[in-house]
């Protein structure tokens, strides 16, 4: 979890504005219920009034009051209440219009206008049984109404208010007052707010998903790009760890996973609790005495999130790696389309893709089948809870503790309360995977790179392409044995060094050594007699000009690619490269010409194609070392001749090292090496190694017809005598 609020350092400031309109969103949807119940209890039960103060009253309900009324009670009815014409006794305009002065009036006709309400419902046996629990024989009027209003507090506040807004109903009724317009104006009054305050509520919420949305997005691009460009400084050694398939997976699928989920915890996560405290706080205000139900619910809830996550748990950390695999399996098989068909192996590449397709599709169904579970047990409980409130609640009513309204913004506050923690537990049971992505993704980002600059790299002033290998040997990490041991050789400005020999003796090695893909296990490679570990990465790779032996395009067109190295190279110097190479016997007839596009790794052009155009490349650098990783094996005989001879007038000044399995490729090369199982076997020119090296004199025989060795022997023989006369 650090490593995900780590993410959110950067948006502190925003974090706490969508805390605020949290704040503001929870606050305005915990109005509704209150605003609720007062619809239902003063908007529809009391026609609108909210205080015992009826708008007029007869005469005979008027002298009712008088004799059950307390001295200060009476002069509050007869301060604010004169008779009419016709006998009825009205409240005084200037009262009518102050709230102040209502809930005045209110306050003190309350309890004389419930007795008088009550004794009008009640029946004449009911009466005399109410008065016999009460010894009245010493009692004068103020203790009898004390008496009274005892017995009355007994039922409850509620009961009591009931009881009084009741018998202000019956005067209206009685004295034909039409209380429809108080009644629509309320609830038009109260209404509007409400459409408001879910407005407002709206408003809020909305903001909170917006910059919820913004930190989400930016935190995904922040963790893409770091991932990209901490790929890019990786060493063969880190990519092999990872593989290529998981590093897609990690940059893509888990860093979504992690935006999603900070996302959902700045918009669900983060909310809920302000939900649900604010929630609690207003069924405590309530003083209903039916907190414990609140507590239930919400113990049920946790047990039920509890188990589900110590079953989904596992699952999740084991989700993330058979994506892996289905990844890495479809990625083989997609490479190897062709070969998988040459050889007629359809069937099993599909069984082992399934194998994995299998375990991946059983594991999202165990925790989609155990997600599904959650909203069912959730809708049980919250309806259990509903009911288990009702009752408990209508007992409350029953005894005068609570009006109905109360009652439908209990249970309206206990379920936003489950509710909320029903959200943060759905959005929590995303957590685990979540965190299983971030491990993942912070793996690679604090994965300590192999091969990087020292603290004070050497820079080369005008450097001359001179190369050493001193003693040089080499191990893959894991590896017991060298595979590379006491290599030595110099390869010198100006002359073409040829490295020859059997597949898996080690040549490629060697450019990935001179290139930095790897670094030495012992001895050093040099150039200009600086330590290449000693060069920064940027200046040492900026000297070299390499061609793979694999050609690989970009997606783009021929021109994007050829001046890869170099996007601001004028046109001409981009056709003398590609002329060189020659890359424009093919070119000149694409309608589109350098502006032809290039598919992704560059599927739509021949294979020597490919090479001519990833020798172009190379070219248009001119860089002082010329690294060509069996670079002419796709090209035939002809062209291959033809190439090399342009490019060693183009190479004149620069170190060229080429790896061939053509013999041809290196007989005119100044120096070959010959290596066989990891080890210098042979150093020399053509000539002398046929004489002097068993394995090169092999690989020479198996390629060459007897005429052409002849050939060769001739011409060097010639070459000797020529060089001699030159000297005499």
């Amino acid at each position: 979890m650090k490593k995900l609020f780590r993410q959110l350092q950067p948006h502190w400031g925003t974090v706490i504005v969508i805390i605020v309109f949290h704040i503001l969103h929870a606050y305005t949807i915990l109005l509704l219920p209150d605003y609720t119940s007062r619809l239902i209890d003063v908007g529809i039960q009391n026609e609108g009034f909210t205080e015992a103060a009826p708008l007029a009253m007869t005469s005979k309900s008027y002298d009712s009051l008088k004799q059950i009324m307390l001295p200060e009670e009476l002069d509050v009815l007869e301060a604010n209440y004169q008779q009419g014409s016709d006998g009825i006794y009205y409240l005084e305009e200037s009262a009518s219009n102050q709230t102040e002065q209502l809930e005045f009036i209110g306050s003190h006709l309350e309890m004389p206008l419930a007795i008088y309400q009550m004794s009008q419902e009640m029946s004449t046996e009911d009466a005399n049984a109410m008065m016999s629990q009460m010894d009245l024989s010493s009692l004068n009027l103020e203790d009898i109404r004390t008496e009274i209003s005892k017995q009355l507090d007994s039922l409850g506040d509620a009961t009591v208010h009931s009881a009084a807004m009741q018998a202000v109903a019956r005067q209206h009724r009685e004295t034909n007052i039409d209380t429809s317009p108080y009644q629509q104006g309320y609830l038009f009054r109260e209404g509007s707010v409400m459409v408001v305050v879910s407005v407002l509520a709206m408003l809020f919420a909305l903001g909170a998903h917006y910059f919820a949305a913004r930190i989400g997005a930016a935190i995904g691009h922040r963790l893409r790009e770091s991932i990209f460009e901490k790929v890019l400084r990786f060493s063969q050694k880190e990519v092999d760890r990872f593989s290529a398939a998981s590093l897609i997976t990690r940059s893509t699928n888990d860093i979504q996973q992690i935006q999603l989920v900070m996302t959902l915890f700045l918009r669900v996560i983060l909310f809920s609790p302000i939900l649900a405290f604010g929630g609690i706080f207003y069924v405590i205000r309530t003083g209903a005495n039916m907190t414990w139900i609140v507590a239930l619910a919400v113990g049920l809830v946790m047990v039920m999130v509890g188990i589900l996550l110590f079953l989904t748990m596992p699952r999740f950390k084991m989700l993330q790696s058979f994506i892996d695999q289905v990844n890495l399996i479809a990625r083989e098989i997609l490479t190897g389309l062709q070969v998988i068909r040459a050889f007629g192996r359809q069937n099993y590449e599909a069984k082992r893709f399934d194998k994995a397709n299998v375990q991946l599709r059983d594991t999202y169904l165990f925790v989609g089948r155990m997600m599904s579970l959650m909203m069912p047990l959730m809708m049980l409980i919250m309806n259990v809870i509903s009911v288990l409130i009702v009752w408990v609640g209508g007992h409350h009513i029953a005894d005068g503790n609570m009006q109905i309204g109360e009652l439908t913004a209990y249970i309206n506050y206990t379920m936003q309360i489950i509710f909320s923690f029903l959200m943060f537990s759905m959005m929590g049971m995303q957590v685990p995977r979540s965190i299983v992505a971030s491990d993942r993704v912070y793996e690679v980002l604090d994965t300590d790179i192999s091969i990087a600059d020292k603290k004070d790299p050497i820079i080369l002033e005008n450097p001359k392409g001179l190369i050493r290998f001193e003693d040089v040997a080499f191990k893959y990490e894991g590896s017991d044995e060298n595979i590379l041991e006491g290599i030595q050789f110099e390869a010198q400005p100006g002359k073409t060094t040829a490295i020859i020999g059997s597949t898996g003796s080690g040549k490629s090695t060697l450019l990935n050594l001179l290139l930095r893909f790897y670094d030495v296990t012992e001895g050093k490679i040099t150039i200009d007699g600086v330590d290449i570990r000693d060069l920064s990465l940027e200046q040492l790779r900026d000297l070299i000009g390499y061609v793979p032996q694999k050609g690989v395009l970009f997606s783009g067109t021929i021109e994007s690619n050829v001046t890869y190295a170099d996007a601001s190279i004028s046109p001409d110097q981009m056709h003398e490269a590609a002329e060189i190479a020659h890359a424009t016997e093919f070119i000149d007839e694409k309608p589109d010409g350098y502006q032809s596009a290039i598919s992704q790794g560059g599927t739509n052009v021949s294979g020597g194609q490919k090479q001519r155009l990833s020798i172009a490349r190379a070219i248009v650098k001119q860089p002082k070392i010329f690294l060509f990783d069996d670079s002419f094996s796709a090209l035939d005989y002809r062209t291959d001749a033809s190439l090399r001879k342009a490019l060693g007038e183009k190479t004149q000044d620069a170190t060229v090292i080429i790896v061939a399995q053509r013999i041809s490729t290196v007989l005119n090369a100044d120096q070959i090496i010959v290596l066989e199982e990891g080890r210098v076997v042979g150093k020399g020119d053509h000539l002398s190694l046929m004489e002097d090296s068993q394995v090169y004199r092999e690989i020479a025989t198996s390629q060459l017809s007897q005429a052409e060795i002849e050939r060769q022997k001739e011409k060097g023989r010639q070459i000797k005598l020529e060089g001699v006369n030159g000297i005499g």
